[in-house]
């Protein structure tokens, strides 16, 4: 006999008020690259610290760290969702994002170290490479967990694609157009950054909008009275044949 196991995507109260940090986190971060774009150069454009000076600089990167925070919570908090969690590959994918993201995150600090060193020196070489893992690994396990999840989403009849499709999107546009951009001029630096920033809002977006529920770790069987299995819709479907 065959039983088809429905886990709901719905999800708990502290997933929910994460997304509302990503979403502000993510908001916060496009206007810092706004404001960056529009500072007032202090120094010359051959300065690692353009355009702040060397404690504008720090404040910056400061900013950008604790900007950088909330995100690490949004990405995080995929893994209670229940679609992730009957994914091995998107827990795993998620969990790579989530270190990769971190340590970009450690690395805005790390930056600081090169508030007066020139474009061109040998810290301000090791401090741009540094950047490199991190964000390859958040964009790695971006895209895998994004295609994991719209695979089991599609598999599953699921109505509501939002979190799988931004979170793939989000990979994806690491390495185009961020990747470009960055290599590019520092306008387009700054707005590719942008840009970036303004998904992970969207994506702490989906996470506020997902339903409540006390019962998330429970399975749900949806049978009609004759015993046979009933489409939801919106869940997602692991079947066991007995």
């Amino acid at each position: 006999m065959s039983t088809i196991t429905r886990t709901p995507l719905t999800t708990s109260r502290s997933v929910r008020r994460a997304g509302v940090w990503c979403l502000g986190a993510g908001l916060v971060g496009a206007a810092q690259a706004i404001i960056v774009l529009a500072w007032v150069p202090q120094v010359s454009d051959n300065r690692y610290s353009y355009p702040f000076t060397g404690f504008g600089f720090v404040v910056a990167q400061t900013s950008f760290f604790l900007q950088h925070l909330p995100l690490v919570v949004g990405v995080a908090a995929l893994l209670w969702l229940p679609a992730v969690r009957a994914s091995r590959t998107a827990r795993i994918a998620t969990v790579a994002a989530t270190v990769g993201l971190m340590l970009l995150t450690v690395n805005e600090l790390i930056t600081i170290t090169a508030y007066d060193a020139t474009t061109d020196s040998s810290l301000a070489t090791l401090v741009d490479t540094l950047y490199g893992p991190p964000v390859i690994l958040i964009g790695a396990g971006l895209v895998v967990a994004g295609i994991a999840l719209l695979r089991q989403d599609s598999a599953a009849g699921v109505s509501a694609r939002l979190i799988p499709a931004v979170v793939l999107v989000l990979g994806v546009y690491v390495f185009v157009p961020l990747t470009p951009a960055i290599m590019g001029t520092f306008t387009a630096a700054r707005l590719g950054i942008g840009g970036w920033m303004l998904l992970f809002a969207l994506l702490g977006f989906g996470l506020t909008r997902l339903p409540t529920s006390s019962s998330d770790d429970r399975p749900v069987r949806h049978r009609d009275r004759r015993g046979a299995p009933i489409d939801t819709g919106d869940s997602v479907v692991s079947r066991n044949v007995r």
